[in-house]
């Protein structure tokens, strides 16, 4: 018989979480998170079309962006669990200020990207519109080509910026 590897690794996951709300429960309380982990574990580790569906869901959840945006926010979670209120709030603006960094920088490469995108769109459209031209008994429409501009060497620069970066220009 076929050991069943994910079967164990969920049982494993189940007794690891019961036993963090063990102490939870020895101190009268109701550790909600450590056993609904444990059920869930317990679930997947009898039950393949539970395992299946949750699995699914969690690379849903965090497949893509998203697993950047949950980490950003459990670290700002945990700064705010082990420092003082007034500093807590610090770090968290801190935080935000990476966020929206990263949020300025995607958008900035979302535009580099958009003349690309819209190139490509634009010759799918006007290869499907070929094909069905074709399908429908047309000749296809011959286009004069465009020759190449000619590149011409740049004139020398001053002696004065020589030393520069050439992406000098993105801190002005």
């Amino acid at each position: 018989m076929a050991k069943d590897h994910a079967g164990m690794f969920w049982f494993g996951w189940a007794l690891a979480a019961g036993l963090a709300a063990a102490p939870g429960l020895m101190a009268g309380g109701f550790p909600l998170l450590p056993l609904f982990l444990a059920v869930v574990g317990l679930a997947c580790a009898t039950h393949r079309p539970s395992r299946a569906l949750v699995t699914d869901k969690l690379v849903e959840a965090f497949g893509g962006g998203r697993i950047r945006s949950l980490i950003i926010v459990v670290g700002a979670i945990l700064m705010i669990q082990i420092l003082p209120m007034e500093l807590a709030l610090l770090m968290a603006g801190d935080v935000l200020a990476y966020v929206e960094v990263v949020a300025a920088v995607s958008l900035i490469a979302g535009q580099a990207r958009w003349p690309l995108f819209k190139a490509r769109i634009a010759r799918f459209v006007r290869d499907g519109v070929a094909r069905v031209n074709l399908g429908l008994g047309r000749r296809p429409v011959a286009r004069a080509r465009r020759a190449a501009p000619r590149r011409r060497p740049r004139p020398p620069s001053s002696g004065a910026d020589d030393g520069a970066a050439p992406w000098g220009l993105a801190f002005a």
